[in-house]
């Protein structure tokens, strides 16, 4: 009796574990402005689909400390900020977070192109041969202090033939790779998985969030007919390259919306924080806005504290249409240096982040650009208000579709990230060092 009741409740735990939900999917944007953290699971009947919508079931947003005096956040302020954006993520969602992918924005991020070649050991192609192949190609970027995010081979030549996508199973003695690497300063990697550990989290993967933002807004078509995505976020701008073979280039200049809130304190002698409010509420550029019309912008008086006082919309124009116009020249000039310009280089552009989201900008950016823009919007998303949805969150949608779309993470030992330094023994005052490293560059 005693062993029937035992198999009876066995069954009933196999049963449970057959219907227990997956894992949250788990994907945190850290910025300078506000931490984002997405939180999803792999839906099977989605996943049926390949333009399956993604069905988000919980969200965590937190504004950043710093953002209000325009000072870089400590490390403990940030810890808090993922921990309180990841807690809010799983109470929506219902269930707790324990690992996310992460995204990579702050300076030193760059991408360029390498080749290797490797003797093929067997008559055809195997998997290890391709291993060894990119292998070589990353032995051939010298990259001291630096950390690889991303290996994204291009093509595959053969005994010097054409080049070919996938070179698995086909005969040859000699095989050679070009790939795209990007690459981040070690310092700024290890301080941004530390800052997450801290907050409770395990690391799985850190991305670029360029190239995270670009899988959240750029269409098939776009990717293959070649795009550049432009992320205009707070503390930096990213960039990222497509073409029909894939991501091409990626990189950050330090550069962004805390520059122009500067500026427009400078201008309307006032503080960082106030000049931040003018700016989110009548902010313009480019000819988008009335240049008459007086609207509230209260300055610093004689006594040091503010004071009511007006000024026009046109004055805010023509204090940040300069300065946006010098970062989307400075992408264009950054974009030749990389061998991406003319006809060599993207033909349309999408532009993402929370600077997208001023009055004017589309039209400022195809003028200085030269081509083709459009406002970009994650799309394929279901769950929560698409209000909410904005450029701002691209980086963090598309961090969640590569995790959905990445489901042997779930399976992968932490030790098999080459490409990420583990830091569980770190000591405090390395971590607290690094992040200085981050505040100095910023």
């Amino acid at each position: 009796m005693m062993g029937a009741a035992l198999d009876l409740f066995e069954e009933h735990e196999e049963a449970a574990e057959m219907h227990a939900p997956a894992p949250l999917a788990a994907a945190l944007d850290v910025g300078v402005s506000k931490t984002v953290c997405l939180a999803a699971r792999r839906d099977p009947v989605l996943d049926l689909h390949p333009e399956r919508p993604l069905r988000v079931l919980g969200v965590g947003q937190q504004t950043a400390p710093a953002i209000a005096s325009g000072k870089p956040a400590d490390f403990d302020a940030c810890a808090r900020a993922i921990q309180v954006a990841i807690e809010e993520a799983a109470a929506m969602a219902g269930a707790p977070i324990k690992r996310v992918v992460a995204s990579y924005s702050g300076p030193g991020l760059n991408a360029q192109i390498v080749r290797g070649a490797a003797r093929v050991k067997n008559a055809s192609i195997t998997q290890r041969d391709i291993d060894a192949v990119i292998h070589a190609a990353m032995q051939a970027a010298p990259t001291p202090q630096l950390t690889f995010l991303h290996v994204e081979p291009l093509n595959y030549v053969i005994d010097e033939d054409e080049p070919i996508a996938d070179p698995l199973g086909h005969p040859g003695k000699m095989l050679a790779v070009e790939a795209c690497i990007v690459t981040a300063p070690t310092e700024a990697i290890n301080a941004l998985k530390s800052c997450i550990q801290q907050a409770g989290a395990d690391v799985e993967e850190i991305i670029a969030a360029p190239k995270a933002a670009a899988l959240a807004v750029l269409t098939p078509e776009e990717r293959e007919a070649g795009a550049l995505l432009i992320d205009i976020g707070a503390g930096s701008i990213g960039f990222s390259v497509f073409a029909g073979e894939g991501l091409v280039h990626a990189e950050t200049i330090s550069a962004g919306g805390v520059r122009l809130t500067r500026d427009l304190a400078l201008k309307l002698e006032t503080t960082f924080a106030a000049a931040e409010r003018v700016k989110l509420h009548f902010g313009a550029v480019g000819n988008a806005c009335d240049p008459r019309e007086a609207v509230q912008a209260p300055r610093l008086g004689l006594d040091g504290r503010l004071e009511a006082a007006t000024t026009l919309r046109g004055v805010i124009a023509d204090t940040l249409t300069p300065r946006l116009v010098e970062m989307l020249l400075t992408v264009r000039d950054r974009l030749s240096r990389a061998g991406f310009a003319g006809a060599a280089g993207p033909q349309r552009a999408v532009i993402v982040g929370g600077g997208a989201q001023l009055p004017g900008v589309r039209d400022l950016a195809a003028e200085a650009l030269g081509m083709p823009v459009r406002m970009g919007r994650p799309f394929e998303l279901c769950g929560f208000d698409h209000g909410d949805v904005g450029p701002a969150y691209a980086a963090a949608a598309g961090l969640l579709r590569y995790r959905l779309d990445t489901p042997a993470l779930d399976d992968v030992e932490e030790a098999f990230q080459p490409t990420i330094a583990h830091l569980a023994g770190a000591m405090r005052n390395g971590v607290h060092a690094m992040w200085a490293w981050l505040r100095e560059n910023f």
